[in-house]
């Protein structure tokens, strides 16, 4: 299907981190993307996200928080990572540009 995907981190004046990735797909998977299969692109962007999930576990590049209330004594939880949609990215692009 593809070479496992390369992933990298950069560092932003916002404040954050972005993961990114590259991989190469070989010539019949690219021509099963070219002609549109719903499964070929199902299964290219499964096995990318999944493999950016793993990436950004082992390198910590997500943030856990908690808080003890000392009355019931149940922990609370947070976890928190930079995370914004594709059309957000195109923004962000922009304004490092300037």
């Amino acid at each position: 299907m593809m070479n496992e995907p390369l992933f990298q981190t950069h560092d932003y004046a916002i404040g954050g981190k972005m993961v990114m990735a590259r991989a190469e797909m070989d010539a019949e998977y690219t021509r099963l993307l070219q002609d549109n299969d719903a499964d070929a692109v199902k299964n290219v962007k499964t096995k990318l996200i999944h493999d950016m999930a793993q990436f950004i576990l082992e390198n910590n590049l997500v943030e856990f928080t908690h808080y003890d209330d000392p009355l019931s004594f149940r922990r609370q939880i947070a976890v928190r990572a930079y995370l914004a949609p594709n059309d957000q990215i195109r923004i962000l692009r922009s304004v490092i540009k300037v």
